[in-house]
């Protein structure tokens, strides 16, 4: 098997896989508040301020078993290695960890390797997609399999212009890509109060995300009137980590943060979370105020050492 079916194997199976989110991702229009225009895009107020937790605020509910929640994920260390084993879908009680520095370790070492997986994924599909740009450049034609590969992509990613195929592969090129760890655990932490929120608890929610069907997920106890949506239910807490990364990568909202994303990838060997937070002002309603809160929590909790060096 040559290199280019192995990575074509694992493309369409994530595609396979991922087809059932992605329709139910764009039947709740994808982010919060979005309805049809990229002006009204906000989210929820964030469950708890930036990096302010002490152990006045952390309730006791039961006893954690440590042993059990330190079992998840081993160690973390800012390297290249991603386990393969199979994590617990569901999320440990991190409001019984009553000492900070232990909840927020026991968060990290949680989310990493999930959020790992999910850009994997997209990486797969992304080293693909790089030979395919490569053949139309040097005049090959492609066979029916990329053809239908870069259909399938540019359903999934909402890629609605009617372009030529190597202008579809650029376009996607800039939607098909990770979204760096040291965001991601910011956006979780902060969104979901350290994994102890309620859409967090009862809906393997981390990070905010609305849907607008009724009964999609869990109703907001203080939702304004006049609002119908709901905080989006998912299976586990790596689906909603999937649906959370395809929002940043194909809501219009976060063009921005894509260009950022774009422009520095072929200037950086990292990508900067901190950087990209300037793309989230309208991820919540308090705008500039929330991107600052993000990039105060990479800052403070020193998460840019997670994001892995780029690739693809």
């Amino acid at each position: 098997m040559t290199r280019r079916d192995q990575i074509t194997r694992m493309a369409r199976t994530d595609l396979i896989m991922l087809g059932a989110l992605a329709l139910s991702i764009s039947a709740s229009a994808l982010a919060p508040g979005v309805r049809n225009s990229s002006e009204s895009m906000v989210y929820a107020s964030p469950a708890q301020p930036v990096d302010t937790l002490s152990t006045n605020q952390v309730v006791i509910t039961d006893q954690v078993d440590i042993t059990e929640v330190s079992n998840i994920a081993s160690e973390i260390l800012p390297s290249s290695e991603v386990e393969s084993r199979s994590y617990p879908s569901k999320l440990p009680d991190f409001s019984a960890i009553n000492d900070v520095r232990t909840k927020k370790q026991m968060f990290f070492s949680y989310m990493l390797p999930k959020i790992r997986q999910a850009n994997d994924k997209i990486l797969a599909n992304r080293r693909l997609l790089m030979m395919i740009r490569d053949d139309l450049t040097t005049g090959d034609v492609l066979d029916e399999d990329d053809i239908q590969f870069v259909g399938s992509l540019k359903a999934r990613y909402r890629i609605r212009q009617q372009t030529s195929l190597r202008s579809t592969v650029d376009d996607l090129l800039i939607r098909v890509d990770v979204v760096p760890e040291s965001l991601v655990l910011a956006q979780a932490a902060n969104e979901s109060g350290w994994g102890t929120s309620r859409f967090a608890r009862q809906a393997n929610n981390l990070f905010g995300v609305w849907c607008f069907s009724k009964g999609c997920g869990l109703t907001p106890k203080n939702r304004d009137e006049g609002l119908n949506h709901e905080v989006a239910k998912y299976e586990s807490v790596q689906e909603g980590i999937i649906a959370y990364v395809h929002t940043i990568n194909t809501n219009p909202a976060y063009i921005h943060l894509r260009r950022i994303r774009a422009t520095t990838r072929s200037e950086e060997q990292h990508f900067s979370g901190h950087a990209l937070a300037e793309g989230l002002l309208k991820y919540s309603s308090r705008g500039i105020d929330y991107v600052r809160e993000i990039q105060q929590l990479i800052r403070v909790n020193d998460l840019q050492k997670y994001t892995l060096p780029l690739q693809a």
